[in-house]
């Protein structure tokens, strides 16, 4: 991600300290007196870090200080006015304490300066003003560790659940906040979803997609963007309806143009019904009417308006009532969500009677995994309950399933996920996948019956 904390349409110059190489005998300060460094902010701020003994005398009195606090379900935006600032916080921007801790710091013309960290869990803003020299006025901290702690203590969630509730905080925040801390808060916003997304949650996935293409968050590459879909496309329908139209337009929202992959928005979109999206299901719909994404069906447009009339949408009910009245009728060999002909899975022979050479190839290919999962398959899931969490179970028949089921190696290794055979015989295996320091762990289950197939499921994250 290429950070830029300036505000798009606002010609304001956003320096890294790190670029500002200076000599500190510039800024000598003659005993007993603390001269101005310079009228120059970026020059005043890189002489202000180096010099903690002169810092005291660049801090106006009183200051204004503003945190967020904890109050029951929702955190409050407290200020106050202070005669001196504490100690801690000019600590703070000292170039060694930000070297040392993993801070970075940003300064923003006219008199901002920004320190955070890489997950979003540090965030303050120092607002300068300028008088006979620049002067310290005013102290934000938006950091939340200490409110999620008073949230949620130390209660056991899926991994990534806390970078997931921070990023939402955050986003939140905004609308207490003017600039340039709102645009400050989207940045930690995204940082925090993409710290959840890299611990394997879902929902932090889709969201730091979501709030990067918004523009109010730093633009990602569409490459990390199309990852972050596809992570989240594995349990959520709104990201996988999100995903079918980044296949198409590619986060370029303007002109009208025609789909860029039109198979893979397709396959999306499908997913995206399959996993009980009923807008999905009317947008399908409209694609196989229009032929918008390579496939002109009315007949399976049909199916597929009804299939939302059903799940309630009543703008699908009135198309489906109109393709009737031209005289399209339901064909029941054309059902809405049909597999594609270049879907049709192969007959695949057995790969290998061999567990080992058999899930070598299972793992890395979803063709193979649609072909030796047998159906109906059981998932038992892991849900938070009182006195203690317990297992789920149900039975997913195939179009239920989202494949891949076992993410491939470019994935595995872009989460931290390991994947390794825990126990054989000549008729059952158990693989897990789990990302190790975390509470994330699945379970998958085979038997042999003339080839190997995967019977179970068993998901005990929280």
């Amino acid at each position: 991600m290429k950070r830029n904390s300036c505000v798009a349409g606002l010609k304001l110059g956003c320096l890294a300290l790190s670029a500002l190489v200076m000599s500190s005998a510039a800024f000598a300060v003659e005993p007993g007196a603390a001269q101005c460094p310079s009228t120059q902010f970026a020059e005043f701020i890189t002489a202000f870090t180096m010099n903690a003994d002169t810092q005291p005398a660049f801090v106006a009195s009183p200051v204004m200080e503003s945190s967020v606090v904890s109050t029951g379900s929702k955190p409050r935006v407290v200020q106050r006015q202070v005669p001196t600032l504490a100690p801690r916080s000019l600590a703070e921007l000292s170039a060694d304490y930000i070297a040392k801790s993993g801070l970075s710091l940003e300064v923003q013309l006219p008199n901002y300066v920004f320190v955070r960290d890489r997950k979003g869990e540090v965030l303050k803003v120092f607002t300068f003003k300028f008088g006979d020299c620049w002067k310290l006025e005013r102290v934000e901290d938006w950091s939340l560790e200490k409110v999620l702690s008073a949230q949620q203590g130390e209660l056991r969630a899926a991994p990534g659940a806390r970078a997931l509730k921070r990023g939402a905080l955050y986003d939140a925040l905004t609308n207490e906040s003017g600039y340039p801390a709102d645009v400050q808060l989207y940045v930690s916003s995204l940082d925090s979803y993409l710290d959840g997304a890299a611990q394997g949650n879902d929902q932090a996935a889709y969201a730091a997609a979501s709030v990067s293409l918004s523009g109010q968050a730093p633009r990602l590459d569409n490459s990390k963007i199309l990852e972050l879909l596809s992570q989240g496309s594995r349990t959520l329908a709104q990201a996988s309806h999100a995903l079918a139209g980044f296949y198409c337009d590619e986060g370029e929202y303007g002109d009208p143009r025609p789909c860029a992959d039109p198979a893979k928005s397709l396959a999306a979109l499908k997913r995206s019904a399959a996993q009980g999206a009923p807008y999905a299901l009317s947008n399908l719909g409209s694609a196989f009417q229009r032929g918008t994404l390579g496939i002109q069906d009315s007949q399976r447009a049909l199916a597929c308006y009804l299939a939302a009339a059903n799940m309630g949408l009543e703008d699908s009910r009135t198309t489906a009532e109109q393709l009737s009245a031209q005289g399209i009728q339901v064909d029941p060999a054309k059902p809405c969500l049909m597999p594609e002909p270049a879907e049709h899975a192969q007959a695949l022979a057995c790969p290998s009677k061999d567990f080992e050479a058999f899930f070598a190839d299972y793992r890395e290919s979803p063709a193979i995994q649609q072909a030796f999962t047998r159906v109906p398959m059981k998932k038992l899931i892991t849900v938070d309950a009182e006195p203690e969490p317990k297992q789920v179970s149900t039975l997913l028949d195939r179009s239920e399933l989202v494949f891949p089921l076992i993410p491939e190696a470019k994935t595995r290794e872009t989460q931290g996920l390991t994947l390794q055979i825990t126990d054989k015989s000549d008729t059952s295996a158990t693989v897990k996948l789990q990302k190790p320091d975390t509470g994330y762990q699945v379970l998958y289950r085979f038997s042999f019956d003339g080839c190997w197939g995967l019977d179970e499921v068993q998901d005990f994250s929280i």
